[in-house]
């Protein structure tokens, strides 16, 4: 990976021995085997007998093996702010995301036990007074797209020669009444922030977060006012997974390339197991965005599989539990 010219043998021949190995260390360890691939498993010990049951999960490279009761499916940024309509969104492959996700993942994660994570971005009173310069501006500036004269550009109309202006509603600001598909119309409430209608679940995901509630292992949510759910300043999460010994994270949601992928690497920083979904993700930036994290999330952050991948795997859980039982 890199390099470039003659490989050595090191670097690009196998072993002659190919037998089981322990990867990591006593308190965070994976076991590879050739017949197998990754067990991520997390028993007690290597010579432990084998987590039942266990998910056989197809990756892009390799078969991976994960225990449902350690593992959490996070679906993040699949909000009203980027997805409904009235709000002027109208993006086929979120739409495209939130179908499979609903239709693939949700089902299989409920049907094996999976913990289900709704991670949202909604900022409080106080993280918009407390608000870094660079996350400010992610929000509330957009780029010219097209050049204007700027000899004859007027002054104090908010553009810079550099190419950005300000928008009209920026984090905080009320957006206003919007109107629906029904005819009706809602108070959209302050940009993204908590508790507000443009910072909600998207109306299909919010239906089934509710529906959860009321079940024997309920959806949680969590806000985060970064791009990632998991860096140093954004704690609730990662201490919701330790305390629960949550360790194989499924990854969903938009941007792929900055929420999704944000909150994936330091996820891995932090010695979680990694895996992206990648027919759950979709971004509007350009296509090579989108190609780069599934090519990392290949080798580097982890693995790389899909809805319907998690999908079969629960349904031949389900089919050889049922094949076990007593006629």
């Amino acid at each position: 990976m890199g390099s470039v010219g003659k490989q050595p043998d090191w670097r690009t021949k196998p072993r002659d021995d190919q037998t089981p190995v322990v990867l990591g260390n006593s308190k965070n360890f994976w076991i590879w085997s050739k017949e197998h691939g990754f067990d991520l498993s997390h028993p007690p010990t290597p010579d432990s007998k084998p987590i039942e049951p266990r998910l056989r999960l197809q990756c892009s490279l390799t078969p991976v093996i994960i225990d449902p009761a350690k593992t959490a499916l996070l679906i993040i940024d699949l909000q009203n702010y980027d997805l409904h309509k009235a709000l002027g969104n109208d993006n086929p492959y979120f739409y495209l995301a939130e179908d499979t996700i609903l239709k693939y993942a949700i089902p299989a994660a409920r049907e094996a036990g999976i913990q289900i994570i709704w991670v949202t971005t909604g900022y409080s009173d106080e993280d918009v007074e407390e608000m870094d310069p660079a996350v400010f501006r992610t929000f509330n500036f957009n780029p010219v797209e097209e050049d204007p004269n700027w000899e004859k550009l007027c002054l104090g109309e908010g553009f810079s020669n550099k190419g950005e202006y300000r928008n009209q509603k920026g984090v905080g600001e009320p957006i206003g009444e919007v109107e629906l598909e029904d005819g009706s119309r809602i108070d959209a409430g302050r940009v993204l922030i908590r508790g507000s209608w443009n910072s909600q679940l998207h109306d299909p995901l919010k239906k089934s977060y509710d529906e959860s509630q009321g079940t024997e292992k309920p959806d949680v949510h969590f806000y985060k006012n970064r791009s990632s759910g998991m860096c140093l300043r954004m704690t609730d999460l990662t201490e919701y997974l330790e305390h629960h010994n949550l360790r194989t994270l499924l990854f969903t949601g938009i941007n792929i390339d900055q929420c999704v992928m944000g909150t994936l690497q330091d996820a891995y920083l932090r010695g979680f197991d990694t895996i992206l979904l990648k027919d759950g993700c979709a971004t509007d930036s350009p296509g090579y965005a989108n190609m780069s994290v599934e090519f990392n999330c290949l080798r580097c952050w982890g693995f790389l599989s899909t809805c319907e991948d998690l999908s079969k795997a629960v349904s031949k859980l389900h089919d050889s539990t049922s094949t076990d039982a007593p006629s």
